[in-house]
């Protein structure tokens, strides 16, 4: 791994971010819904941990074209869930995140800022998510915190979600359409992730990547750090690396000496 003032940020046009666990702080909630529909169906309760691994390998390992369909039968066979349509069961998982998603979701700290500034600078700003276009609409439609600090409509020039590709990370398929739509060089492009799948996904794309400490992927801490270029605990840590690159401006007015 590198360290992070060896990055070349002037070489770089396009800085991508993905979305759960990077942009915001959502892992957490998934943990919560999931482990309530295991005691609501299934009469078990199961440690938030074990909920996230089982998860995380699930998603992993499979390549379904509607992988939280196939992730919902896997909870009902896994946990012999009293509930047989795995549709419904979606269905129910979305309505049991929904309220919390649109009332507590929030951004990162000091990621709101580092997009801003990175806009300001003139980059060309992309998410990459594997997020659905229904919670992605409610962030930006519907969540009034995050909306107060950001439209992520407005401030990212182009948006890319589950429904946009056939193979989700760490498959390259996102980022090698992103770089198809606007004609970049894996070299121009830059890249922040959270997860071992997304660092993956920027390692098989070619593209430089940042991995961004989330709790929740400490479980593929070791994993991640064999793979990742550079690794920051906190956005902080690049808004400084930025303002050293990009000194502020400071207009000095010219003053006239006047003898009296």
């Amino acid at each position: 791994m590198k360290k992070l003032n060896q990055l070349n940020l002037k070489d770089k046009k396009y800085i991508i971010f993905d979305m759960d666990g990077t942009l915001i702080d959502s892992i957490g909630v998934w943990n919560r819904t999931d482990q309530k529909l295991i005691e609501d169906f299934g009469n078990l309760t199961i440690d938030l941990d074990t909920i996230q691994k089982e998860r995380d390998s699930f998603i992993h390992q499979n390549q379904n074209s509607d992988i939280y369909l196939a992730y919902c039968k896997n909870l009902i066979k896994k946990y012999n869930l009293n509930i047989n349509d795995a549709k419904q069961l979606l269905k129910i998982r979305w309505d049991k995140s929904g309220e919390v998603l649109e009332k507590e979701m929030d951004f990162k700290k000091d990621v709101v800022n580092l997009v801003l500034k990175l806009k300001e600078l003139g980059f060309t700003l992309i998410l990459a998510t594997m997020t659905t276009q229904v919670q992605l609409d409610i962030y930006s439609k519907r969540n009034k915190k995050m909306l107060s600090q950001m439209n992520i409509t407005e401030i990212f020039d182009l948006i890319t979600t589950k429904e946009d590709v056939k193979n989700k990370k760490p498959h390259p398929e996102i980022y090698n359409k992103i770089m198809d739509n606007y004609n970049a060089t894996p070299n121009e492009c830059l890249i922040f992730e959270d997860s071992y799948t997304g660092v993956l996904a920027s390692h098989n794309a070619r593209i430089e990547v940042i991995n961004v400490y989330d709790k929740y992927a400490d479980i593929d801490r070791e994993k991640i750090n064999e793979v990742t270029d550079y690794s920051i605990k906190r956005y902080k840590e690049f808004i400084d690396l930025i303002d050293n690159l990009y000194p502020p401006k400071i207009n000095i007015k010219k003053q006239t000496n006047v003898s009296i």
